[in-house]
């Protein structure tokens, strides 16, 4: 197996943590899996609900059945965004909009998918805070992923390949691997820029 990345501290994590789009096909231990969940869960959840429930897919025919529906709903969504909701997608650069058309085409390859579910519809927010917690704890234990929301698009497929009852909500996607790409540092905006103490500030000018 490929060297994986060095663990890191939470706040490098945070600082250099990343949307990744390319893998190395090298297995993920489930001890590694294992850590991940368990940092995901304990995340505030509203009411102390728990609603967030996690299917970790590692087989192989399963992966391939969700990278189906993953690239399925992927070109309906940049072929026709205002059908699928996204119309945000239009006037993105072209090499934003050919990375994420590449990462559909070989999504399967991913080692590991992560379906995350939520028991209560109508809280997804109440979801976000495990989700967030999970990318963290990836980043410092070397792993890459990758918030996706397409398969909620495909739910009944994805319902139907992994067993997940009808009242059961898919809220997101995180696949998750070795990362072939580096982490970090990422481009954000400065923090004077999006922050203001006490009222809006507008810094357009």
């Amino acid at each position: 197996m490929n060297q994986p990345a060095a663990e890191v501290g939470v706040f490098e994590a945070m600082h250099t943590q990343r949307a990744v789009r390319r893998y190395l096909p090298d297995p993920v231990p489930d001890e590694l899996i294992t850590q991940v969940l368990d940092a995901a869960i304990r995340a505030p959840s509203a009411i102390n609900g728990q609603f967030a429930r996690f299917v970790v897919v590692t087989d192989p025919e399963k992966r391939r059945h969700l990278a189906e529906l993953y690239l399925d709903a992927q070109q309906e969504s940049y072929n026709n965004p205002s059908a699928a909701g996204t119309e945000w997608l239009r006037g993105q650069e072209a090499g934003v909009v050919e990375k994420a058309a590449q990462f559909a085409r070989e999504v399967g390859n991913v080692p590991v998918f992560i379906i995350v579910c939520s028991t209560q519809r109508g809280v997804s927010h109440s979801i976000y805070p495990a989700v967030q917690n999970l990318l963290v704890a990836a980043r410092s234990l070397g792993l890459g992923t990758v918030l996706t929301t397409l398969h909620a698009f495909r739910a009944d497929g994805v319902r139907a390949v992994l067993g997940i009852p009808d009242d059961v909500h898919i809220v997101c996607g995180i696949p998750m691997g070795w990362p072939a790409v580096p982490f970090g540092p990422v481009r954000r905006r400065p923090l004077s820029e999006v922050a203001y103490w006490n009222q809006w500030e507008d810094h357009s000018e």
